[in-house]
Formats: C-alpha cells, structure tokens, sequence
C-alpha cells in the first residue's frame, strides 16, 4: 500500500448521538493494527470546546490573548489556535505529522467520501441530504442498493471495507 503522498480520507456522518464517537474507537485500533497510521479529526459543531483546564498554564497563555498555545511533552504534541480552521486545512496538517488515514467525524457538508451512520429509522432522511456516499452503517435493517451497507456492530466488515477502498482508490477515498 503506497499511502506516502496524500492522506485517505473518510468522513463518519450522522446525528448527534448515532454512534459517530463509538464506531470510530472501535474501528481506530483494527486499521492501526493493519499498519494505516489513521489521524482523526472531530467537528464540533456549535460548542465552543474547551481542550485545556482554567488555571493551568496553557489555558493562562490563551487567556492572555495568545493566537497559538503549544505544549509538548515526551510521548505527546497539542497545538490549540484560537480561531476555526478549514477541513482541507486539517487534513493535510494531519498528512504532515504522518496519518496515511484520516477520519473525519462530522462535518456533513464537506465533500470526502462518507459512510453515514443511521442509528433509528427516520435518520434515513440523511441519506438525501449529503454528498458522496460510498456506505452505510446502521442499528437495523438498512438496504440500498447501490451502496454498500454494515451493521453497526460489524466493525470488522466496516474496516476490511475502509481497508479495500484505500488499496484501490486514489489517496481521497
């Protein structure tokens, strides 16, 4: 698998509470496991997050008005900006620290490949709303004939299928 160049990416969509979150950590350590070294980036759509603790010293340094806070330590790297960034922005800076694989939790609007996630029967709805589907993961029954569907409990089924899309597609899955 030459994955040197650009970064494959997958978008994981659905609704709040769907399963996005759970279905991405059991599928991380299966993909890592097949030798991807897989970037994740999460949208946090409408919350305003809060990645350090109040009173601690990054947390002092963006109180303070700085744009960019990074700590490092010996096993680990956080870098926090105080202003949104782009998706494509995201991907190719995960692409630069090395991922080969980046999944992609949200952002429905974007334009990567998705697999969308139903968890109850009106959630199909989604399915018209988004773009460039390759799949769909669902809680029950869910059949689309040109798509390839999983149960959601499948998780080896979904990661031999990311696997199978990455070895034959070109580097945006």
């Amino acid at each position: 698998m030459d994955l040197d160049k650009q970064p494959c990416v997958l978008q994981i969509v659905g609704y709040s509470n769907s399963g996005k979150t759970t279905l991405l950590t059991k599928l991380i350590p299966l993909l890592e496991g097949a030798g991807l070294r897989v970037g994740v980036i999460k949208h946090d759509g409408g919350h305003d997050f809060e990645w350090d603790q109040p009173g601690k010293d990054t947390w002092r340094y963006r109180e303070a008005g700085a744009s960019i806070v990074a700590i490092t330590s010996r096993t680990k790297t956080a870098i926090v900006e105080q202003r949104p960034q782009e998706l494509a922005v995201l991907v190719q800076r995960l692409a630069a620290a090395g991922a080969n694989l980046v999944l992609v939790e949200g952002f429905k609007r974007e334009g990567y490949p998705k697999l969308v996630l139903l968890r109850r029967p009106e959630d199909a709805e989604l399915l018209r709303s988004v773009s460039n589907l390759v799949g769909v993961v669902s809680w029950g029954e869910q059949k689309q004939a040109e798509l390839p569907c999983f149960h959601v409990d499948d998780i080896d089924g979904i990661a031999r299928f990311v696997r199978e899309r990455i070895e034959e597609a070109p580097p945006i899955i």
